[in-house]
């Protein structure tokens, strides 16, 4: 049984694991302490604790996704619907838990009367590149090691 459910302080620890396992091979692009992904996640709270979602089966926690629907984009000079997180356990990715995760959000962003979403992703993580370009982002713009990507959502 797979549910989609707001993010919990109860969560906290287990979201953290997630997080942890899921940029295993990917830690340029991430936090590696556990303290700091624990302060990373309480930023993403503090941005919009009610599109941080977690999708658990079975009561367990195995991915989830930091949405931001009041996100200024310096680029679009405009809010757009940030998608500052999505991590799915290594074990459970390619069974459409992501995209079942991304879609809910992409529907909040519209909800909310967003015309984009941007996220940013690390240039060699090239599963998540395919994952985002097969929901229709398309790549606008890099800097540094970042690949910022961005959907129309009207």
């Amino acid at each position: 049984m797979e549910e989609i459910t707001p993010f919990r302080e109860e969560d906290l620890e287990e979201v953290v694991k997630v997080y942890l396992e899921g940029y295993k091979g990917l830690e340029e692009y991430s936090y590696t302490d556990e303290r700091d992904v624990k302060s990373y996640i309480n930023w993403l709270l503090r941005r919009d604790k009610e599109n941080f979602l977690v999708l658990r089966l079975k009561g367990k926690i195995v991915g989830f996704i930091a949405g931001d629907d009041h996100w200024f984009s310096k680029r679009e000079r405009s809010l757009v619907g940030a998608i500052h997180e999505i991590v799915i356990k290594p074990k459970y990715q390619g069974r459409g838990y992501g995209k079942r995760l991304m879609l809910e959000m992409l529907k909040r962003f519209k909800e909310k009367k967003l015309k984009k979403a941007e996220l940013w992703v690390g240039e060699e993580n090239y599963r998540a590149i395919n994952f985002y370009k097969s929901l229709g982002f398309k790549e606008s713009g890099r800097f540094s090691i970042w690949i910022r990507m961005v959907k129309d959502l009207a």
